[in-house]
């Protein structure tokens, strides 16, 4: 049985925690909360915090549970969490069946239409996530820079602040740069925010975000989310363009130069070209995910004729 988290739950989930995958490094890696503290957050799946957090329940007690986080668009929803871990129990397939089964049941009532998760690469994980239903479209580097050294910030007149305006052209960023495939993945045109990653107000995220123009155009972008425990760096534009790539970086690690804690960017495999600069910055390569999503059905209305009634028409000449 699959059934919303209690308060009754907290032992059974305090000990599954310690046995469950991550499968989304974005919210682990800078806010370093809890599966149990985050379920506190949120006792009523998506209400308020867009978190939902279910268990599974057999004649042995609580054997299972599953995190997920709406983003702000309302289509889509992180897989945060799930426990026990492949590699933890013998019955960690049924588990994950029951669970994920219910979170595509649960989203798709909730008007969602899409799942994400992250991986690891040739991992028992994808073998299973493959086979419900989950379609991997695109692998990703992590790199991590442990302690933010001084970067002197760019004398670029180019660079600013963003501006709400710039959301637009930031899409355009995305659109142009990015492959079919995965923007089909993502669902472009289904959300006027697609530069956004997605966040919660609970985790009192800081957000600081700049472009870069030339001759009239956004030419790219960087947003830094920092969390409670770490940064994330998100580069927008074009990744082979190196002059524009490295001076949003120095900006990004420039806002960062009295920061104690790790910085994290993730790198996509058409992203190439921002390896070598994030290398020379003295990033490393933290670890390799996949992403995968899956897609649910929604519900279409129809628009059904009714025939109207028949008008006489007189003639009075």
């Amino acid at each position: 049985m699959i059934r919303a988290f209690g308060l009754r739950d907290v032992p059974a989930v305090y000990r599954l925690q310690q046995d469950g995958a991550w499968l989304d490094l974005y919210h682990y890696l800078i806010h370093r909360r809890t599966a149990l503290s985050t379920a506190l957050i949120a006792p009523v799946p998506w209400r308020v915090t867009g978190l939902a957090s279910y268990v599974w329940q057999t004649a042995q007690g609580v054997q299972g549970f599953v995190q997920l986080l709406r983003r702000p668009s309302g289509q889509e929803a992180d897989v945060l969490f799930i426990a026990p871990a492949l590699q933890r129990a013998l019955d960690a397939e049924a588990a994950w069946e029951a669970l994920l089964s219910h979170c595509v049941a649960s989203a798709t009532q909730a008007g969602m239409r899409r799942l994400f998760v992250s991986l690891p690469e040739d991992s028992e994980e994808q073998e299973v996530l493959v086979s419900l239903g989950f379609a991997v479209y695109i692998g990703e580097t992590i790199w991590r820079l442990d302690e933010p050294r001084p970067v002197t910030a760019p004398a670029n007149g180019a660079l600013r602040q963003r501006h709400p305006d710039d959301a637009w052209w930031l899409r355009r960023l995305y659109s142009r740069h990015t492959p079919p495939a995965v923007q089909h993945a993502e669902g472009i045109g289904e959300t006027d925010e697609l530069s956004a990653w997605p966040r919660a107000w609970w985790e009192l995220s800081h957000v600081e975000s700049y472009v870069l123009e030339r001759a009239g155009e956004v030419a790219g972008g960087v947003q830094l989310v920092s969390g409670r425990r770490g940064h994330w760096l998100i580069l927008h534009g074009n990744a082979s363009d190196e002059e524009a790539m490295l001076t949003l970086l120095q900006q990004g690690l420039h806002a960062l130069r009295e920061s104690r804690w790790p910085v994290y960017c993730a790198v996509r495999d058409y992203q190439g070209g921002l390896n070598v600069l994030l290398e020379e910055a003295g990033f490393y390569p933290y670890t390799r995910r996949l992403r995968a999503v899956k897609h649910m059905a929604s519900r279409v209305k129809e628009a059904h004729l009714a025939p109207l009634p028949s008008l006489a028409i007189r003639n009075f000449s």
